[in-house]
């Protein structure tokens, strides 16, 4: 199926997570996603399954000091 990540179409099978994303996508846990512009709790990423035509967010934090 096809979601949209940052603006960019992929493919994932059926049944995939946030957490099989980021793993896919190689970024860390530490990222805000959001999904159909809506954000997610870390707690939510191994259990949220991804839906046809999903537009997801993936942020990643900025450090400083």
């Amino acid at each position: 199926m096809e979601i949209q990540v940052n603006k960019e179409v992929i493919c994932i099978p059926p049944d995939y997570t946030i957490d099989m994303l980021l793993e896919h996508m190689n970024y860390t846990h530490y990222v805000a996603v959001f999904v159909n512009g809506k954000q997610l709790l870390m707690r939510e990423y191994s259990h949220y399954r991804l839906q046809e035509k999903d537009q997801v967010k993936i942020i990643r934090p900025l450090g400083g000091g």
